[in-house]
C-alpha cells in the first residue's frame, strides 16, 4: 500500500487490513482502517457492514447502528442468511453485524 497509495483499489484494501485487526482483536486499528477505506472512496456496503462490526465489537452500538444502516441501504438484501450465503469471511465480523442488529432473515 506504501508503494501504490493512489492506487483506485487502496480502499478494499484497507478493508482487508481491518478484517485482519478484528481478528486480531485490534478493535480500533479495526475502525481506523475501516474509516480509511470508506474516505479514500471505497463505499462499498461490505466496508460499511464491517465498521458496524467493529463498533458493535467495541461496545459502541449507536456507530454500529449507524453504519449497519448505510449498508443495508447501498446492499438491501443483506441479513445473516445472506451474509453467510455470500461470504467467507471472519467469523468476529459476523458476531459483530448480529449485535449491531443485522437481521437473520
Amino acid at each position: 500500500m506504501r508503494l501504490s497509495p493512489r492506487d483506485p483499489r487502496i480502499g478494499f484494501f484497507y478493508q482487508q487490513v481491518g478484517v485482519a485487526e478484528i481478528g486480531l482483536g485490534h478493535l480500533d486499528a479495526a475502525i481506523g482502517e475501516f474509516q480509511q477505506a470508506i474516505d479514500s472512496g471505497w463505499r462499498a456496503y461490505s466496508a460499511y457492514a464491517d465498521l458496524s462490526a467493529a463498533y458493535a465489537l467495541a461496545g459502541k452500538i449507536d456507530e454500529a447502528k449507524t453504519a449497519l444502516a448505510e449498508a443495508r441501504r447501498l446492499n438491501p438484501k443483506l441479513t445473516v442468511k445472506w451474509w453467510n450465503e455470500h461470504s467467507t469471511g471472519v467469523s468476529a465480523v459476523l458476531d459483530g453485524v448480529r449485535k449491531a442488529g443485522l437481521p437473520e432473515e
